[in-house]
Parts: C-alpha cells; sequence; structure tokens
C-alpha cells in the first residue's frame, strides 16, 4: 500500500477544526513513535523509515519506503500489529537495538482525527500537536500502488479546499531532531587540523557526517541545504569561505556579502553542528600551485562568461572534501553548471562523497534566492522575476513537445528582451551533465546583468516547481 500525506503548520486550531465539521471525529489519542536506523544504514540517507509506534495502549511498527512524490509526500507503507501494551512495546524497542537498530528519535504527540469519504478514498485528517515543536494538521490516504494519481490529486485537492497554505516537508521526527539541536553548542572552527580533531569522534563511531559548502550570506535556500543535511545526517559541517579563485579580476569578490555572526545564528537555529570558516592564506599557502581543470564544462556558459571561475570552484571544493572527508554533500539546484562540475570531479576523481541536489528555493514570484539579490534596489528587485518567467516559458514550451533548442533560446530571449534594463549574457537548453544540446532530459539556463548585480537561475524543463 502507499501513504499519500500532506503536512501543514496551523495557527488557529478552532478554525480548521470547523472547516471539518462535516467529517467523522474520532476520540482524541495520544502517539509515541520511536524511529530507528538500520544496523547497516541510515534510513534518512535511504530516504526510509522505521518506526515503532505506540497508541495508547496499541502498538504497530511500521516501514515507510522511499518517497514516490515529494510534494504529497506518497511513499510504500507496511504496517504490521505488535502486541498491546507499553511492556510489549519496550521489548519490541530492545528487540531491534539488541539486532543492531540504533534508535534515532521519539517524536511524541497529541492527535485529533477526521475521517471522511471522497472519490471511494477513505481520507484522514488531524491535528497534531507535537511535543516541543508545534501544531500541524495532516490530509493522509492509504492507497493501492495503481491508484496512486487519483489519491495524490485528491490530497492536493482537499487541501486546498481545507484552506491549507503553509506547506511542511519535513517529517515529524526531522522537526523535533532541529528543533534538539538548536541547543547544543554551536562549534566554530578555523584551521584543518582543529576541525579534524572536532569530527575524529564522529568518524570513530562510524558517524554519518553531512557538509554544506558554502561562501556565506547565507539565505533560506542554503536553510533547505542545512535542513536536509540535518535530517539524513549524523553530523552537519558547514563551511564559510570567500573563495578569490572563482572570481574574475572585475569581479565582485571584494564587495561579496561577508554577515558571519546572521550566518552563525542561522546555522545554530536549524541544525549544524560545525562552522568551517578557514581563511584564504590556510587555503592557498604561499607555493600553492595545485588547480583542478575540469575541460570543455568549464569553458561554457558561465566559463565561458567567467574564465577560470570554474577552475576555482573545483579546485576548492576539492580542497574542501579533503579537509571535512564527508558523506554526503549538500548543494543548490540554483547553481547548475557548478552542480554538473561538482558532479563531474566526484566522478572522475572516484571521490567516496554522495552528492544531494537540493531544489532550488524561491520567492513567492518565482525569483530564485541568492546572496547577490541583496544587491537589488526595489525596481530592480522587479524587474529581476523576468529571469524566472522565461525559464517557465521555456520549460512550458519543452512540456508541450518543442524541443528546438534555438526555439527555446528565443523564446527566452524575448521574454528577456520585454524588460531593457535587463541585459542578457546567455539563455540555452541543455543537458544537465554536458551542458551540450539535449537528447532526453533538459534543463533551461539563463544569466543576465541588471544594474551592476549579475544574476544566474536554471529550470529542468517539464517541472516548473524546481
Amino acid at each position: 500500500m502507499l501513504e499519500v500525506e500532506m503536512k501543514f503548520a496551523i495557527d488557529d486550531v478552532e478554525a480548521f477544526a470547523a472547516r471539518l465539521s462535516q467529517w467523522t471525529r474520532l476520540a482524541a489519542r495520544r502517539d509515541e513513535d520511536h524511529y530507528f536506523n538500520a544496523p547497516d544504514r541510515h534510513f534518512g540517507r535511504t530516504d526510509e523509515a522505521l518506526r515503532i509506534r505506540s497508541i495508547g495502549n496499541s502498538n504497530v511498527i511500521t516501514y515507510k519506503g522511499p518517497k514516490l512524490d515529494t510534494q504529497t509526500k506518497t511513499r510504500p507503507e507496511l504496517e504490521l500489529p505488535l502486541p498491546d501494551g507499553s511492556e510489549a512495546a519496550a521489548q519490541w524497542r530492545d528487540l531491534l537495538t539488541r539486532l543492531g537498530y540504533r534508535p534515532s528519535g521519539i517524536v511524541k504527540k497529541s492527535r485529533q482525527v477526521f475521517e471522511t469519504k471522497r472519490d471511494n478514498f477513505d481520507v484522514q485528517a488531524t491535528i497534531d500537536d507535537v511535543d516541543g515543536v508545534g501544531t500541524y494538521a495532516e490530509v493522509e490516504i492509504v492507497a493501492d500502488e495503481r491508484d496512486m494519481v487519483q489519491a495524490r490529486d485528491l490530497v492536493l485537492r482537499i487541501t486546498a479546499e481545507l484552506e491549507l497554505r503553509d506547506h511542511i516537508r519535513r517529517s515529524y521526527l526531522n522537526l523535533v531532531l532541529a528543533k534538539q539541536h538548536q541547543v547544543r553548542e554551536l562549534v566554530v572552527v578555523e584551521s584543518v587540523s582543529k576541525l579534524r580533531e572536532q569530527l575524529a569522534p564522529a568518524k570513530r563511531q562510524g558517524l554519518v557526517v553531512g557538509f554544506v559548502p558554502t561562501m556565506g550570506a547565507l539565505h533560506a535556500g542554503h536553510v533547505a541545504l542545512i535542513e536536509q543535511a540535518r535530517a539524513e545526517c549524523d553530523v552537519v559541517v558547514l563551511s564559510i569561505f570567500v573563495n578569490p579563485t572563482q572570481f574574475g579580476p572585475n569581479e565582485d569578490f571584494a564587495r561579496y556579502p561577508r554577515t558571519f555572526d546572521a550566518d552563525k545564528a542561522l546555522c545554530a537555529k536549524h541544525g549544524a553542528d560545525v562552522i568551517f570558516v578557514p581563511d584564504a592564506k590556510a587555503m592557498y599557502p604561499d607555493g600553492f600551485a595545485t588547480f583542478i581543470d575540469v575541460g570543455k564544462l568549464g569553458e561554457i556558459y558561465e566559463g565561458a562568461s567567467r574564465p577560470g571561475h570554474f577552475r576555482g570552484v573545483a579546485t576548492v571544493v576539492w580542497k574542501l572534501f579533503n579537509q571535512v572527508h564527508p558523506d554526503v554533500a549538500y548543494f543548490g539546484q540554483k547553481d547548475g553548471q557548478q552542480v554538473a562540475v561538482i558532479e563531474q570531479l566526484i566522478r572522475d576523481g572516484d571521490l567516496p562523497v554522495r552528492l544531494v541536489i537540493v531544489p532550488t528555493v524561491r520567492e513567492p514570484d518565482g525569483l530564485a534566492l541568492s546572496s547577490r539579490n541583496r544587491y537589488l534596489d526595489a525596481t530592480q528587485r522587479e524587474q529581476a522575476v523576468v529571469l524566472s518567467e522565461a525559464l517557465n516559458a521555456a520549460s512550458a514550451a519543452w512540456s508541450a513537445g518543442e524541443r528546438d533548442p534555438t526555439r527555446l533560446q528565443g523564446i527566452m530571449q524575448r521574454i528577456v528582451a520585454s524588460v531593457e534594463e535587463v541585459r542578457l549574457d546567455y539563455a540555452a537548453v541543455v543537458d544537465p551533465q554536458s551542458f551540450a544540446p539535449p537528447t532526453a532530459d533538459a534543463l533551461a539556463i539563463i544569466a543576465a546583468k541588471i544594474g551592476t548585480t549579475r544574476l544566474i537561475d536554471n529550470m529542468k524543463c517539464g517541472d516548473a516547481s524546481d
């Protein structure tokens, strides 16, 4: 069976309950969920979950498989009853521990349950007061796999009817773990030796180290990286280093925003464990002469506009990987060509790092979040939306069957040209890995200047949600 659900933060519980007045209201209950990691892997990394849930006196064990659809969190679910009673639940938790399963967290919540039947599906809505975190609403359908699309569409319609808007993609477990990490002491280290000393205990214990490399000036896009790393890893390291080798002579290295105090507060709030802040002399000491050449991929589009940029990016990422030795590294899709370069670096260098690409975070009007957005004045900020509008148009044309890269490029060029203050650098539709003309999957890419600020963006063709 499949579980299809969506979760939302709610402020006015009474108003939401009133909208459920025609549903059948069941008895309120108290749930206690104990989550475990498998002996040979971390469920967070494999997008799975194993849970023993106690509902009053009843107990069940649940396996949740990898998500098939992220918007509605659709995933396979297998749930089996266990013997009743708190002693039986404790015995089963002890059994899993003895078999090598590692407890990963506990979620306790009070739950109000409402049920109805729609389109031959049994639909459940809940109001969950999660201990220490907040109050949320969930809408859920358990359906046969062949009914996945219909169940997904029904959940989307019902949540719209119920006026649920603040969509929460993280699980209750991840929300609880993030809250717990807020009270931990955030460690700041400046040298490689101190970094390795800090991470040595985790390495000895076989814990999973997640890494988020940044240049600081953190925003909600970086928060998405930190939170996904927090959800999937035991230890989260974030680096802040404004890398001089990836800036050209006429670029904005000197004025690139440096906001360490605000960055540190954001890291503490969202669950980072270690901030690594090396200086330029530590990264590039006197006599440093080894750089990574990424070949043709580094010479086109961004590479052509910013000669040497990807040489600097690949070199600093190679150094950071060797310094942190992460198991998993998190990058944002907004820098699409950088993603392709890092994928090539890992592949060509046989680096033991798993790469996770997190979708672009956008403002409500579609503008991709960027540290450089702060350079825009109010008028330029409005004009910048034309970049995502152009990408959306190319993506829609691709979905409608257009495959001619020249025509797709022309669509984007015409849209950008409608705002004369925006000076287009390039617009194209390319293969997401090679950045050559697409043959199967396609990525629309764009770069432009608004005033003195240069912005880039991209979107997977046929996927306007990216």
